[in-house]
């Protein structure tokens, strides 16, 4: 019969805390006593952009119009859909540079741009607004969008080189096309990503009613995007304005409401020389006084 025992399992109680240094005597335990006022310096989290480069591209687009009384139309890009050119490879690609491992060759063919569009009188008020999709970069000769193909204002396909030095974002699944993040105003697409991000910026440079047509040029952003730590000294928190209001009674609440505005009064931690205020979340050694002191009466003057 075996007397082998398993060897037991032990917990992880390890505790990590930053490099200790003489507070001369100070007891401080931000994780009780938080610290409020201003920090001299403070570490932001930042995205950073590494590289970018970007083209414009022009073309005409059909613009139905809701009424007879349009004047003027403004646009909006709320996202860009990168449509495959037939077939199952990915039209938008970005791949390594042979021999340059800090560069990717981004091509860019079929980006099937929505606009948020509005349309106006000739006094500016709102008429309508609407959705329209239309293909820049149209390399499908099939699609309804390569008649507006123009090999100087709106050719087929471009490349890009673009200095990307920590890579690119990909998919969990191998085999996907490298991740190109779109920023614009759709509900979903509003933030930076690591890696490459795609801004487009429209103009619109001419809207004929009668024609139904509108021109609209588009500048296409392509940006290496990385976040980086940075230390940035502090001059002192920015003052919301606040707007005003026209009291017509006398409460507590109207009080508050006509007074200032509240901010936040506990500061970040300064990390690192001088202060190395991070070691305030170590545990004091001076004893505290009992909670019970605090509840006992206090002797009234002259007794």
């Amino acid at each position: 019969m075996s007397t082998n025992k398993s060897p037991k399992c032990k917990c992880c109680s390890k505790r990590y805390v930053s490099c200790a240094i003489d507070r001369k005597g100070k007891c401080l335990d931000v994780c009780t006593d938080p610290l409020c006022g201003d920090p001299d310096c403070l570490t932001v989290l930042t995205p950073v952009v590494y590289d970018e480069l970007g083209i414009n591209l022009c073309r005409n687009i059909p613009m139905e119009s809701p009424a007879c009384n349009i004047d003027s139309i403004s646009v909006q890009v709320m996202d860009i859909c990168f449509v495959p050119a037939g077939g199952t490879e990915p039209a938008v690609t970005a791949a390594p540079i042979n021999g340059r491992p800090n560069c990717y060759l981004v091509t860019l063919t079929n980006l099937a741009v929505t606009f948020y569009v509005t349309f106006y009188d000739c006094s500016k008020k709102v008429i309508d607004t609407r959705l329209v999709t239309a293909v820049y970069l149209p390399s499908d000769c099939e699609c309804p969008d390569y008649a507006y193909m123009d090999e100087d204002t709106n050719p087929p396909c471009v490349e890009l080189e673009i200095y990307a030095p920590y890579g690119v974002a990909h998919y969990d699944e191998p085999g996907l096309p490298t991740v190109i993040h779109v920023v614009g105003f759709g509900c979903g697409n509003t933030a930076l990503n690591q890696g490459l991000n795609l801004i487009a910026i429209p103009k619109v440079l001419g809207y004929c009613a009668e024609d139904e047509t509108a021109t609209i040029g588009l500048s296409i952003l392509l940006k290496s995007v990385y976040f980086s730590q940075y230390r940035l000294p502090h001059n002192g928190k920015a003052v919301v304005p606040k707007a005003c209001t026209r009291p017509t009674d006398d409460t507590i609440c109207l009080d508050f409401v006509c007074g200032d505005l509240l901010d936040l009064a506990i500061k970040p931690l300064e990390l690192g020389p001088p202060k190395y205020e991070e070691n305030l979340k170590e545990e004091c050694d001076v004893p505290c006084a009992p909670c019970c002191s605090i509840c006992e009466p206090q002797d009234k003057p002259g007794e």
